[in-house]
This record gives C-alpha cells, structure tokens and sequence, in this order.
C-alpha cells in the first residue's frame, strides 16, 4: 500500500477511524447498562476490535511524517449530528474570526496552480524536511503529488510530473499558444464563484 493517503483515501481513514472510535463509547454504553445479551456485546466488541487491526495495518504502511499529520487532523474531528442551518450558522461564525482565513478551494487552486510551477514543479532540495511550502501543506492536509515517495511527496520532480511539458501539451490540444512564463493566468478580475466567471466569458 501507499506510504501516503491520498485524498480519497484519508475521507475513508477518517470515517473508518470516527466510526470505531464511535462503536467504543457504544460498547462502554452498553457495559454499563449491565444487562446487555452476552452473544449481542461479543459482536459489537469484535467489530471494534477488527477495526482498530485495520486502522494499525493501514498506519504500518506509512511514512511516519504522513501518520503523524493524519493523527494531528483526526484530533480535530468527531462525530456530531446537526441540522443544515446550524451548521451554516457554525460557518458564518468562523468566517468572521479575525485570525481564520477562509479559503475556498477553487481560491485555493488558483493559489496553487500561481506557485507551484516555480517551487514544487522543480524541486529537487535535499533539505525538503525543513521546506516552508511542505510545512503549509501537512498542516493543512494538501492531497500529496506522489503517495509512495522515499522523498519530498509534493515534488513533481520525483514523481516523474514535467509540468513545462505537460502545461505545453496541454495547450496544443487546446489550440492555444503556450507561454512558457504565464502557464496559468487570471482574466485580471475578481470572481466570487465559478459561475459568475463562466457567465462573463460567455457573454
């Protein structure tokens, strides 16, 4: 298996995990009830017992750096059950705390797409432990570029990615003309959302 999760993958780590950390309370709930059916509390203890193996099979796999991140973001999470409006109202809250930064993830690929070209397309650091941009990206759980890298998993370089080449090929298949400086560019406006831009292109 992969020495890091992929995107998809740490969704289903993270439902796997919540899920059996959610079936102890349920087991210790039902200890303490002290007349549960004998045959009922073998089931569930095993189903949690099962699950906990194959969580620690899953993590024997990884790098260390990649089991530290994901057990860092699980502390985060639980498992609640609230109504949609409630939960707009928890987004509006954490969208106006001064110290939050709310970025969408369309923002976040402009960002990215901005940058990358010129740092992780053509990396090849040694001391890609102590680079800034790796640290942003564990912090925030950025889907990684290679999942079973010896190295850096954000370098294109080491993936066998050539971004210049494949930004070029990308545009000849789209009849456009391939600017080596300006892979990626901005219409020079401010979109609030993926429609508004489509629509002014349109028109």
């Amino acid at each position: 298996m992969n020495s890091y999760l992929s995107k998809a993958e740490k969704a289903n780590m993270t439902r796997l995990m919540l899920l059996v950390e959610l079936m102890g309370r349920v087991v210790e709930d039902y200890e303490k009830v002290g007349n549960a059916d004998a045959e009922f509390m073998r089931s569930l203890r095993t189903c949690k017992t099962w699950g906990y193996k194959a969580i620690k099979r899953r993590y024997d796999f990884l790098e260390e750096d990649a089991a530290k991140d994901f057990t860092r973001h699980l502390s985060h999470m639980d498992i609640i059950f609230i109504p949609n409006d409630k939960a707009a109202k928890y987004y509006e809250r954490v969208k106006t705390m001064s110290s939050s930064l709310c970025l969408t993830g369309e923002d976040f690929e402009k960002l990215y797409s901005g940058f990358i070209p010129k740092t992780c397309g053509k990396c090849h650091k040694k001391a890609w432990k102590k680079c800034l941009i790796r640290e942003v990206f564990r912090k925030y759980g950025v889907e990684t570029v290679n999942n079973n890298a010896k190295n850096c998993p954000y370098s294109y370089l080491e993936a066998g990615i050539n971004l210049e080449a494949w930004a070029k090929a990308w545009a000849e298949e789209n009849g456009l003309k391939y600017d080596k400086e300006n892979m990626w560019e901005s219409d020079g406006e401010v979109h609030e959302d993926v429609e508004e831009q489509e629509t002014q292109n349109a028109g």
